[in-house]
C-alpha cells in the first residue's frame, strides 16, 4: 500500500444504527478513513421482526449482503466464530487483501447472523472479540480497528 489514497473498502450491515450517538461515531470514522482509502457503508434492510419466518428473514438479509458485495470484492464475514487477530495483524491482513484483491468488503450480519448462502461465499472470516455485542457496536469498534489499522501502517501515533 502506497502514502496515497488506496483500495476500495466497502462495510456492509443489516439494518441501520439506531441511536443518534452511534450515527456520530459511525459518520467520524466514515470521515476519517476517507483520509486513506474509498470507503463506502451500505446498509441492507432487516428482515427480523417483520413478519417473517427466521429462515426467510436470514436469508432475504443474505441475498441483500451478497448483491452489496457482488462488485469482485473479497468478502470477509464478521462473525464470534471467525479468527481473532490483533490490531497489528488486522493491519497487514487489509493490507495484504488491498494489495492483492484491490477491493474488500467487511459483513455484519444480522441478530440471526448469516444465511448459508453469505457463509458459503465468505472468504474470511475475522472476529472481534469471542465476547457478543450488539451490532450497532460491533460496527462501531470495527470502523475504529479499521481506522486504527490505517493509522499502524502509516506509523501514525493513534495506535499508541
Amino acid at each position: 500500500m502506497t502514502n496515497g489514497q488506496t483500495g476500495h473498502l466497502t462495510i456492509a450491515a443489516v439494518g441501520r444504527l439506531k441511536r443518534r450517538e452511534w450515527q456520530v461515531a459511525q459518520e467520524d470514522y466514515l470521515a476519517r478513513l476517507g483520509r486513506y482509502t474509498d470507503v463506502f457503508l451500505v446498509e441492507v434492510k432487516d428482515a427480523v421482526g417483520r413478519g417473517f419466518p427466521d429462515a426467510v428473514a436470514m436469508q432475504r438479509e443474505g441475498e441483500s449482503l451478497l448483491k452489496a458485495t457482488a462488485d469482485g470484492q473479497r468478502r470477509i464475514l464478521l462473525s464470534a466464530d471467525g479468527r481473532a487477530i490483533t490490531s497489528k495483524q488486522l493491519a497487514r491482513f487489509m493490507q495484504e487483501q488491498i494489495e492483492v484483491f484491490g477491493r474488500i468488503a467487511f459483513l455484519i450480519g444480522g441478530p440471526l447472523g448469516f444465511a448459508p448462502e453469505v457463509e458459503a461465499a465468505a472468504d474470511e472470516r475475522l472476529s472481534l472479540s469471542r465476547m457478543t455485542f450488539p451490532h450497532d457496536l460491533a460496527r462501531i469498534m470495527l470502523l475504529e480497528q479499521v481506522y486504527r489499522g490505517f493509522t499502524i501502517l502509516r506509523g501514525e501515533p493513534y495506535h499508541k
